[in-house]
């Protein structure tokens, strides 16, 4: 525990920015490039290196880089996923005696006073608003979820490595005007997905496509000016309130479901049931994510205890099946063994 805590503090610090790749710094220049004290410095980074995390210098009071500390280097994408790592999850693990003690011995229900929120001290505000209190750190989460891979962002969509075929909403897209909406990407951030569906399946136009976030997540896909979603329509929405896009072929939930209780999940669901249109049989609710595997395996199951912390969940295929039924939906589950990630397409019951 007190090794997450050193590396913590020194990446906080900018610590691993000072420590020239290739190269070594003395403690007393590195304490000097953060402001510190040189005997502080100097006890966490012989620490450091007592853990593996960091290596002695050739000159004596001199350290350098292990193979594992430039990945904590600001300039690092992983850098920002260990922030994120730590703050999401370590310090909500560490809440959760006095949590449960204070609210029972059972999951958060709703998306306020999770565990998340109590250990950060605003237990009344849902993950997302306890983040916007702490700009740094709500930047290191959004440029986390940015990482094509980390979002799911990589996933095949047509052919036979894909999970799930996409390739017939060109040819569904081909029978609407190109005004009338096809795929609505729900929560989709900043259009990657859309993106992707543009990219690979034919047929499908940009002005089709619908992009639902909040305002601010708006904001910054549009300022990001990428040409790819130039054509397509943004639209702010909440959604758990009525899906405003009536009868398009397909609504996208790529990661959402995850972060929210049954009860909430299956609300998500049936706003996007009531839009479905009862004349297409072919149309479809996606949901993209992180399934729960069994057998367990760690890393799975670490990001179950992290949604835990956050109000939400990972979901096998009854649990998926589950939330569906609930929201007046049939479902097919698609997943590979081993392979964390599920695609579960669901239609009107």
């Amino acid at each position: 525990m007190c090794d997450i805590a050193a590396w913590r503090l020194f990446m906080e610090w900018k610590a691993f920015d000072h420590i020239p790749v290739g190269g070594s710094v003395s403690t007393s220049d590195l304490a000097k490039a953060m402001n510190a004290q040189e005997s502080l410095v100097a006890r966490i980074a012989n620490f450091l290196v007592a853990t593996g995390r960091l290596q002695l210098g050739d000159k004596p009071g001199h350290i350098r880089h292990s193979r594992v500390s430039p990945l904590y280097m600001s300039s690092h994408p992983v850098s920002d996923l260990n922030a994120v790592a730590l703050g999401n999850g370590f310090k909500s693990w560490l809440a959760w005696p006095e949590y449960f003690k204070k609210y029972g011995r059972r999951e958060a229900s709703d998306i306020t006073h999770t565990p998340f929120s109590f250990a950060w001290g605003h237990p009344e505000l849902p993950p997302w608003e306890v983040k916007a209190l702490y700009p740094e750190y709500a930047a290191q989460f959004a440029r986390t979820m940015k990482s094509r891979k980390i979002v799911g962002g990589d996933m095949k969509l047509v052919g036979p490595e894909a999970l799930y075929d996409f390739s017939w909403l060109g040819e569904e897209a081909k029978t609407r005007l190109t005004e009338q909406p096809v795929a609505v990407d729900v929560g989709g951030g900043m259009g990657q997905l859309l993106k992707d569906v543009l990219t690979v399946i034919l047929g499908v136009e940009a002005s089709q496509c619908v992009l639902q976030d909040r305002k601010e997540v708006l904001e910054e896909a549009a300022a990001a000016g990428d040409p790819a979603l130039k054509d397509i329509v943004m639209m702010e929405h909440d959604f758990h309130e009525e899906q405003p896009v009536k009868g398009a072929s397909i609504y996208f939930l790529r990661r959402i479901l995850l972060d929210y209780p049954d009860a909430l999940a299956v609300g998500i669901l049936s706003q996007l049931a009531d839009a479905l249109p009862a004349d297409n049989p072919k149309a479809r609710i996606v949901i993209m994510e992180e399934q729960l595997l069994t057998p367990p395996t760690p890393q799975n199951r670490n990001v179950d205890m992290m949604m835990l912390s956050l109000g939400g969940k990972l979901r096998d295929e009854w649990g998926m099946r589950d939330i569906a039924s609930q929201a007046g939906l049939s479902a097919r589950y698609h997943a590979r063994p081993g392979n964390p990630t599920c695609v579960v397409e669901c239609w009107r019951a």
